[in-house]
This record gives structure tokens, C-alpha cells and sequence, in this order.
């Protein structure tokens, strides 16, 4: 890729996201007048952030899906609403500011978050000088997303392997990476989309501690949870999307806290409005993005509910619920007519059994943390230590300061509404411990349960985000103990060795000064600027420096990762060679056997993500996708596919106790194939196909034993 063809596509995404918010932020000038400054800008990233993920869904559902349409859409969007939206007068009805912060409080609140902000890019580093090798990333999240982008279509099924049933999964998160394939012809936007929705939940926290002058304390709880180790080593540089549902989350309490602190003085609830709907459109794109998130998503939009002001309780169920359908829905109704089932996760109600679909293997036992309450060797082998690895040492203190605190919110509240909030958190905290593969694992062995923590993630940053409004905490000497507490939490609970320790330490600090510190010792001086550039909006001007920094330091980081990206590989289990070879292919037509390439198959999507990819494997009912036991059946589907290249791999051992096994479909392929090895060596080969493959020639050859993996190793 040359430096025009990079920052073409950089204008191309830039000239659809700016049409996005432009679009939504004059709908929101419009519909809320009086909601400026801080909450004013959340409601208009929220709306933008809803059109760009339902117009995308909308052009994949009718197949044309692409950079250019993107564009012509989001260019006549931009047109209407400016020329027939207009934003109305403001006035005194919007979210109020609340007291002024301390100076201590504002320095405190920068710095925790610029440490924030640094240990995530720090992390984010390795992306760009390896590529993005996240598991979960290189299995599902990225392979939807490039399929979606070559295909053009959102109902386009790419299924990775035979074990798990992850393409009936919500995939907002995926659409949003297409949206970045489609229109710079590469994944390099995907390195920084993480960065983008911790942005997102750092404003929410702001946001939500402002009526009270309480956003210092705000802010910095929700870092303790998002520096805490189990979502820090994981989502930056990555595709996953635990920090889109808790960004989503936290966004749509902020709404409802600054909706009910906007009512009538000494009500405190929530009437029917556009703030409700914005609100529930939030918590349907978190439900829309990962089934975890259900949970508290449901529980805020029930607390919405009964928070209603009287008489309006049946039109705010109708607004938030609303909002919810139009921001997740989608992906729930494809469920139910593929799988007859929205949830085909869940199997089981009460005596009823649910459809879903037809499996030959099963991942791995579904244990929840509730199973496993009253096991003491559990606790002492695998609960404690994940606890302390995945949030610190002082986790007790962490879980004290969680439930007494939300219960003082709970006792006493600023408002109805707060309180009923509160609750809701509570509530999605002890879902957790009901929720499937949150203790994950063999029985007796939980082994996931360390890096299955991050589904507590949205409840605890809910909860923790609320904790500064407590009443007995809002006094002077509560507020500096409670922001004491705090900051011992997040030094104890991070990744502070990111910042000094790591060898990503050095782009993580620079990202760190640029975009926080920069900006902050900026807006502190912003009379001064004003001045400088002849009383142009300080904000503006800050606005454009930090765009003018990206483009600068956007192609060298680009060029870096093109060069580097999938060198080295998992060397471990063959998989370098592969790799490297798929990364200098174009448009051609690959076929996968065996899981340890099935869980690693972004890869072979190509640099360009053009190449057709498939898993060999058969159609079962209601959505569901088997293993092919038998020889003749394998060779059939193999020449279905239409593939030049087989890639023929081992079953995948998350533990292995030794060298891996020879791959089961290695013994399905015989010299009068004619097959040319072009990359690898066993047990990874990728083969050049001469032809068809001769189902005759499987006379006597044994089927396939099935098998399914262990666990993810945290």
C-alpha cells in the first residue's frame, strides 16, 4: 500500500464517520437543545455511532455494502439534515453542571486517566509491530468483518469451525470493523477502534458525575475498571468488544442520570423523551454487540421504567424500549428465523427445551460461578488466584468499595431514579454469577474463569460509576477519602508496569502526553488561545491539532505495521510459514481443515482481506455447522468449495502435553492428488490443488474420531 492509496482510505473513512456525526449531532441540536457541552456531545456520538452501525446493517442486508455506497449515503444524509434539520434555540431545561470541581480533583482525574489511556496504547503497541494475534480476534471477530467487506453482505455466513456457534453471536462490533475494511481496503483502522470506545466510556463517566460536581471521583472509578488486567492485556489492539458493551453501558447511565437531574427540582424522574430513547438505543447497541451485556442492559431499561415519572410509565417503556429494538434487535430477529431461537445460546428454560442448532461437538461445559460457590478447592485453586491476577491484590477492597458503595446510593440517592439505577447494577452483578461459561471448564477445573472476569466488567464499571453520588459520600472529607481509595485501587489494580516496564511503554506514554496531557494543559489555557487565533472556539482549535497529530503519526504507524504484520506467528504450532505466505496472497480461494486453522483463520483472509476463505465442514439444521467424519464426504465438500489452496492442520489442544498430532484430514489426501506443498510443514501444510479430489479413492480409510477442544488458557 503506498502512502496516497493510505490516506485516501483515511479520507474516505474520515468523509463517512464526519458525515455520521455532522448528521447526528444536528439531529441533537435539534431534538435536544439544551443538552450542551459534556452530555451534548455523548447524545450526538451515540446517535452517530447508531447510524453508522444500522446504515451499514442496512446495506449489508441488500448485499452493497461498501466504502462508495457508505459515502453516497452518508453524503446525502449530511445534505438533508443540513438542510432540513435545524437546531433549535437553547435554553434552561437541559442537564445541570453542579458545583465546581477542585482544582486537586481535575489534575487527579487527568492524570489517572492519561495512566489509563497509556497503559491501553501501551498494550495496543504489540498490534502494530505483530499484527492482531488476539485469539478471540484471529477465530471470529475479525474473520465476520473481513467476510462481511469482501461479500458486501451482513447475511453472509462465515463459519471458523465445527465446535462453537459464535456466527449466531450479536455482531455490532464486526459491522463497525467492515465499516473500516470497506473503506480503507485493510484492517490497520480495527488496531485503534479500542481506543476509540475507552474514549467513549471515560466522557460517559464524566458525564454522569456532572450534575453533582462529582466527575473527578466518576471518572476515576470507572478507570479502576477499565485498567484492571483482565480487559487491559486484551481488548487494546484487538477486535474484542467487552469495552463497546461497558462504553455502551455506561453511556446510557450517564443519560439517565442527566435526564433525571434536568426534572423538575425535587422530582427526580424520568418522563417520556428523547433522552429516554437515546438512552435505550445505547443499551440495545451494548445487547447488539455481546449476549453478556443482556444483563445489565435489561436491568437499566426496567429501572427506566419503573423510574417513570407518573402517568408516563407506559410511553417511557415504549421510548426506551424503542431505542433498545432499534440499536440490537436485528441481530436477535436473524436468530430467531435461522435458529428458531433469539438467544440459541440457551437451551434450556425452566422444564421447557428451546431449539437451537444441531451440534456433533460441544466447546466446553457451560459452568456458571454460581455452580461452584460452596467448593473450597475451587475457590483455593482457581477463583482466588484469578481474582488476584485479573483484579489485583486489593480486589476485596475493590468488591467492599463496589457493594457498600452502591448500596449507600441505594440508602441514599440524589434522586428516585439514581437509586432504582443502583439497584439495576446490583442486580446485573449477581447475574453474573448465573452466567454461562463465567466458570467455564471441566468440572472441578474452571480453568477460564480468570479471563471470563471481563463479563462482570459492565456491572462493576456501572456500579463504581455511581458510588461518587452516595450521599454520606458527597461531603468534603468523604470526597477526598473516597478519591484516596480510589486512586489506591487503580495504582494496585492496573497495569502500571505498562507505563515503565513494557517494551510498548514508550508509544504508550507519547500517546499518552498527546492525546490527554496535550489536550488538557490546552483547554486550561484556552482564554490564552482564543486570543492567539483571533477568538476562534478554543475547542475547535484543539480539535484540528490533535487531527493534524493523527495524520502525521498515521502513515509511519501504518507502513510499520504493513511491513510487520503476521512475521512471526505462533511459530509454536506451525503456523508462521502459513501465515506468512496467506499475507502475500490476492483474491484467491482457500479452504481450511482441521481447528487448529479453524481457530486461527483471519490470517489466510489476506493483506487486502480479499481471499475467500472456507471451513470444510456440512450444513446442519437450525444454523448449525458439523465436523465432516467421513473421507468421501470431505474430498466432495473440499472440490465445493471451489478452493485453489487446502490448508491442513491438527485438532487444536489449548493444553498440550506433548508435540501436536497429525491432522485427521492428513489422512484423507493421497499422492494421486497431485498436491503441491506451497507453505508449512506438517502438522500445518498448505496445499496447491491440481484438480478435483477423487471420492473413490477413500475405499477403506477410517472416519474421523470426533473430538472437541479444551479451554481458552487465560
Amino acid at each position: 500500500m503506498t502512502v496516497i492509496e493510505f490516506y485516501a482510505g483515511i479520507v474516505l473513512l474520515a468523509a463517512v464517520l464526519g458525515g455520521a456525526f455532522f448528521s447526528a449531532d444536528r439531529l441533537r441540536r435539534h431534538l435536544l437543545p439544551d443538552w450542551v457541552g459534556p452530555p451534548g456531545l455523548l447524545v450526538s456520538l451515540l446517535l452517530a455511532v447508531f447510524l453508522v452501525v444500522s446504515i451499514s446493517i442496512v446495506l449489508g442486508v441488500i448485499g452493497v455494502l461498501s466504502g462508495w455506497t457508505l459515502l453516497l449515503v452518508f453524503g446525502l444524509l449530511t445534505l438533508v439534515t443540513w438542510l432540513r434539520v435545524h437546531p433549535r434555540p437553547t435554553g434552561e431545561d437541559g442537564p445541570p453542571s453542579g458545583t465546581p470541581i477542585p482544582s486537586w480533583g481535575i489534575v487527579l482525574a487527568v492524570l489517572v486517566v492519561a495512566a489509563t489511556v497509556g497503559q491501553w496504547a501501551s498494550f495496543a503497541s504489540y498490534a502494530f509491530d505483530e499484527g492482531i494475534t488476539n485469539f478471540d480476534s484471529v477465530w471470529y471477530h475479525l474473520p465476520f468483518s473481513a467476510e462481511f467487506a469482501r461479500t458486501g453482505s451482513v447475511l453472509s455466513v462465515y463459519r471458523p469451525e465445527t465446535v462453537f456457534v459464535n456466527w449466531l453471536y450479536p455482531l455490532n462490533s464486526e459491522v463497525l470493523h467492515t465499516v473500516g475494511m470497506v473503506t480503507t481496503g485493510r484492517d490497520f483502522p480495527s488496531l485503534v477502534v479500542n481506543m476509540g470506545w475507552l474514549g467513549l466510556a471515560l466522557l460517559a463517566a464524566w458525564v454522569a458525575g456532572r450534575p453533582w460536581g462529582r466527575s473527578h471521583l466518576t471518572t476515576i472509578a470507572v478507570c479502576v475498571a477499565l485498567s484492571a488486567h483482565t480487559l487491559v492485556v486484551r481488548e487494546p489492539g484487538s477486535a474484542k468488544n467487552d469495552i463497546m458493551a461497558i462504553a455502551l453501558i455506561l453511556s446510557a447511565l450517564a443519560v439517565l442520570v442527566n435526564a433525571a437531574a434536568a426534572a423538575r427540582p425535587g422530582q427526580g424522574r424520568l418522563g417520556p423523551g428523547w433522552p429516554v430513547a437515546v438512552a435505550g438505543l445505547a443499551l440495545g447497541l451494548a445487547a447488539g454487540t455481546k449476549v453478556t451485556a443482556l444483563p445489565p442492559a435489561v436491568l437499566i431499561a426496567l429501572a427506566t421504567v419503573v423510574a417513570a415519572a407518573a402517568g408516563s410509565r407506559l410511553r417511557v417503556a415504549g421510548a426506551v424500549l424503542g431505542g433498545a429494538v432499534a440499536g440490537g434487535g436485528f441481530w436477535y430477529l436473524r436468530n430467531l428465523i435461522v435458529a428458531g431461537n433469539p438467544l440459541p445460546q440457551l437451551r434450556e428454560l425452566g422444564p421447557l427445551s428451546l431449539p437451537g442448532p444441531d451440534r456433533l461437538q460441544e466447546g466446553r461445559p457451560d459452568f456458571t460461578v454460581f455452580d461452584y460457590l460452596g467448593d473450597g478447592t475451587v475457590w483455593s485453586d482457581f477463583f482466588l488466584p484469578g481474582l488476584d491476577r485479573a483484579l489485583g491484590p486489593l480486589w476485596p477492597l475493590l468488591f467492599a468499595v463496589f457493594v457498600i458503595g452502591v448500596l449507600l446510593v441505594v440508602a441514599r440517592p440524589p434522586g428516585p431514579t439514581v437509586r432504582l439505577l443502583a439497584l439495576a447494577t446490583l442486580g446485573s452483578a449477581a447475574a453474573y454469577l448465573f452466567t454461562p461459561l463465567s466458570a467455564a471448564g471441566e468440572a472441578g477445573s474452571p480453568t477460564a474463569f480468570g479471563i471470563n472476569l471481563r463479563f462482570l466488567s459492565p456491572a462493576l464499571a456501572a456500579g463504581l460509576v455511581l458510588v461518587p453520588l452516595a450521599g454520606p459520600l458527597r461531603g468534603r472529607k468523604a470526597t477526598v477519602v473516597l478519591g484516596l481509595i480510589l486512586l489506591v485501587l487503580f495504582v494496585f489494580g492496573s497495569r502500571m508496569d505498562a507505563l515503565y516496564g513494557l517494551s510498548g511503554r514508550f508509544f504508550g506514554l507519547f500517546v499518552a502526553a498527546v492525546f490527554v496531557l496535550g489536550p488538557a494543559i490546552a483547554w486550561a489555557n484556552r482564554e490564552r488561545i482564543s486570543r492567539i487565533v483571533g477568538g476562534r472556539r478554543p475547542s475547535a482549535v484543539i480539535g484540528v491539532a490533535l487531527g493534524a497529530a493523527t495524520l502525521l503519526i498515521a502513515w509511519p504507524l501504518g507502513d510499520h505495521y504493513f511491513d510487520s504484520r503476521y512475521r512471526d506467528f505462533e511459530p509454536e504450532l506451525g503456523m508462521t510459514e502459513p501465515y506468512r505466505w496467506a499475507d502475500s496472497t490476492r483474491d484467491e480461494s482457500i479452504a481450511l481443515a482441521g481447528t487448529t486453522a479453524g481457530f486461527r483463520g483471519y490470517g489466510f483472509f489476506g493483506p487486502e482481506l480479499d481471499n475467500t476463505v472456507r471451513y470444510v465442514g456440512r450444513d446442519a439444521p437450525r444454523g448449525g455447522f458439523d465436523v465432516i467424519s467421513e473421507c468421501a464426504a470431505f474430498r466432495r465438500e473440499v472440490n465445493r468449495t471451489g478452493a485453489r489452496f487446502l490448508v491442513v492442520s491438527p485438532f487444536l489442544e489449548f493444553d498440550p502435553t506433548g508435540p501436536p498430532d497429525d491432522p485427521n484430514e492428513a489422512k484423507w489426501l493421497f499422492e494421486r492428488d497431485g498436491l503441491q506443498r506451497v507453505a508449512g510443514r506438517p502438522p500445518v501444510v498448505v496445499y496447491e490443488l491440481g484438480g478435483p479430489l477423487d471420492p473413490s479413492l477413500c475405499r477403506g480409510r477410517p472416519d474421523l474420531r470426533l473430538e472437541a477442544p479444551g479451554l481458552v488458557s487465560p
